[in-house]
């Protein structure tokens, strides 16, 4: 019996909607005092519920994944999801689509160009020419703004035709958990440089150690200008990284760090910038053995603070890189750290509200493991608690609403239009690289259930259920090897989907209610029934 704070009262669309979605709640729970099922494996848990397994290990069922897991068993396809090959084979056409995109190119190779062109628009805007040709003013800022768009788009394309359709899922999954966790809004330049923030910066270390990951965060010029730390200099200390590092990043609140560790820290950090032209630091003499530079990114003595600093208790001094070195290890290693980071990951895969034992487990293999991400989710997946999670659903964030919708009724087709995907996102207030706060999105599913969001999902599922045409037609705008210009606008015919007798409703459907078997019969055509399926509530909890 499903039970809940928030359900949808009203037809969506006629009698069938009503009967689906009456009464049903959006987070299934357990009724209290219920005997829990414990599976004797996590292979006996996934061969009883096959896609809601593939729906926490990725972005969620597909016809080829459901045969790995048949074919191997859910140890062996989870042993090679945690150790994942560094090129993961994409189809051909979308791996030569992907390659060409102007985003994938490094930092240093087209934004100190962008940069020269903003400056000169400034410059042209300020000393007349603004006055004198303003059209020539104008077309200057409109070509940077369409680039600027351009690479944000091409960005947000990319990170999710990969979720889609690469195979390495729980790394794609988990980058997006590292996203939030390590959030960067995309204002300004940031925004731009999101793909190369979510490729270079992330994917590479989001199974890899704890303390290699924050590391690469630190000296990402997106989080240091998105968190103010270009800014942060001897004599002009800016403590806003210092801060979202310990609360969000690394010891959580209510760890035991004090305002003195934060203003400490940010005098360690100070000197770790951006320089957008990508030109050599110019330092007197006696410091030019402490300048370190990687791409954008410098550290400039001459802005550093080399006194030395207490950070919870221990005393940091130096002059060059390796003091920020030292602090990185010393957040990544303390225990606050790994209970934070535990308890986040457990929300995430398992439920809002994780059992405190699998928890701490998963904090023991942390501190055993040196922080080693894929052995502490391995920990979690082969829990018990997570082993009965799969009989009690999870909600879907829009994220995975919508990819897991799209992996699930795609079938074998090859999106060429990711527009509709990324205006879906926004839809349902999950915006790609859109919260403006360092706190990332929540991972808490009643975050997320509201009944306007359950009418927006409705509608995206009637969208997917009747073909999604515009994902297979070619984009409004040009995304630069995504697709030849002059097929802009081409439309095409996409049948309906026959998602009844799809591979992933077929493993979905003995865990299917009986309200939402009463409603499926009753549905009229196979557009409606689709849309039925994809917006009821088991869909949307596994």
């Amino acid at each position: 019996m499903m039970g809940g704070a928030m359900c949808v009262r009203r037809a969506l669309i006629g009698t069938a909607a009503a009967v689906a979605l009456a009464g049903c709640s959006v987070q299934p729970v357990q009724a209290p005092g219920a005997a829990e099922v414990r599976p004797a494996s996590l292979d006996a848990a996934a061969r009883a519920h096959p896609v809601a397994f593939l729906d926490r290990l990725g972005w969620g069922a597909n016809p080829t994944q459901l045969r790995r897991l048949r074919n191997q068993g859910a140890m062996r396809l989870l042993d090679a999801q945690l150790r994942p090959v560094a090129q993961p084979a994409l189809p051909a056409s979308m791996a030569g689509r992907l390659a060409r995109l102007a985003v994938n190119a490094p930092l240093q190779d087209w934004v100190p160009a962008l940069v020269a062109q903003q400056r000169q628009l400034f410059r042209r805007a300020h000393e007349g020419d603004a006055r004198n040709d303003p059209g020539a003013v104008e077309a200057l800022r409109k070509r940077i703004q369409r680039r600027q768009e351009m690479l944000t788009r091409e960005a947000m394309a990319q990170q999710l035709l990969l979720a889609v359709y690469a195979p390495n899922q729980l790394q794609q999954r988990l980058t997006w958990f590292w996203m939030n966790h390590f959030n960067v809004f995309r204002g300004g330049f940031p925004g731009m440089m999101m793909g190369d923030y979510v490729q270079r910066v992330l994917a590479p270390h989001a199974l890899g150690h704890f303390r290699d990951l924050l590391q690469a965060t630190m000296f990402s010029p997106q989080m240091l200008l998105y968190l103010n730390n270009a800014q942060n200099a001897r004599g002009h200390i800016n403590e806003n990284y210092a801060r979202e590092v310990m609360e969000l990043h690394t010891l959580g609140v209510g760890a035991g760090y004090t305002q003195a560790d934060v203003t400490n820290l940010a005098h360690v950090l100070t000197g770790l910038g951006v320089d957008l032209m990508h030109r050599p630091v110019r330092v007197r003499p006696a410091l030019r053995q402490l300048v370190w530079q990687n791409g954008l990114v410098v550290f400039n003595p001459a802005r550093h603070d080399p006194d030395p600093q207490s950070v919870l208790g221990h005393v940091l001094q130096g002059q060059g890189v390796g003091e920020i070195q030292q602090v990185i290890a010393l957040l990544a290693d303390d225990p606050a750290t790994a209970r934070h980071v535990c308890y986040e990951l457990a929300q995430y895969f398992v439920a809002d509200r994780p059992d405190p034992v699998m928890v701490g487990a998963m904090v023991r293999t942390w501190q055993r493991s040196d922080g080693d991400i894929a052995e502490v989710l391995r920990t979690m997946f082969t829990s018990t608690s997570f082993i009965n999670s799969l009989s009690h659903g999870q909600f879907k964030d829009p994220m995975r609403y919508v990819i897991s919708a799209v992996r699930a009724s795609v079938g074998g087709r090859m999106i060429r239009n990711p527009q509709p995907l990324i205006g879906m996102l926004a839809r349902l207030g999950e915006p790609l690289y859109g919260r403006s706060t360092p706190d990332g999105y929540p991972i808490d599913g009643s975050a997320w259930d509201s009944p306007g969001q359950l009418t927006t999902r409705f509608q995206i599922a009637q969208q997917l259920g009747a073909g999604a045409p515009a994902l297979f037609s070619a984009p409004p705008m040009d995304l630069a090897g995504m697709v030849a210009p002059a097929a802009a606008g081409t439309g095409v015919r996409v049948p309906v989907p026959d998602l009844a007798a799809s591979a992933v409703f077929l493993n979905a459907e003995p865990s299917l209610q009986p309200s939402t078997v009463q409603a499926l019969a009753q549905a009229r055509g196979g557009a409606g029934w689709n849309a039925l399926w994809l917006a009821s509530p088991e869909f949307m909890n596994d």
